[in-house]
């Protein structure tokens, strides 16, 4: 096999997760433009967002711990913004209205999560 510069390999696509428990463990990943993301379980569904508060532009999780101890929201970390895993909406704390930046991803019936719409 020769180094031929003029050829491209493609990867082949790779899931997100391969399990994503309900457990307030948050899954992060690179988003397709790079930016670092997470993926949570919450209620059976899974929701992906742009792992970036809108208050101060830091990430939100913890050492992948991103939904509060009472199981019904997101929370930052640094400043206690909450948010409501399905929506991304602030509903409370410093940046109350605002909203995550949500990612599109699928869940396959063997419980992979990948990016995107399922095809």
């Amino acid at each position: 096999m020769t180094d031929d510069p003029t050829t491209t390999t493609t990867l082949a696509p790779a899931p997100i997760s391969t399990t994503l428990a309900e457990d307030r463990i948050a899954v992060k990943f690179s988003a397709p433009n790079g930016a670092p993301a997470f993926a949570v379980r919450w209620h059976g569904a899974v929701y992906a967002y742009i792992n970036q508060c809108p208050h101060a532009g830091g990430p939100l999780d913890f050492e992948g711990q991103i939904i509060e101890s009472s199981g019904r929201f997101l929370m930052c970390a640094r400043h206690g913004a909450i948010f409501e895993p399905d929506t991304g909406k602030c509903v409370g704390g410093p940046c109350r209205g605002a909203r995550l930046t949500p990612l599109t991803v699928h869940e396959k019936a063997d419980g992979s999560i990948w990016p995107g719409q399922a095809g």
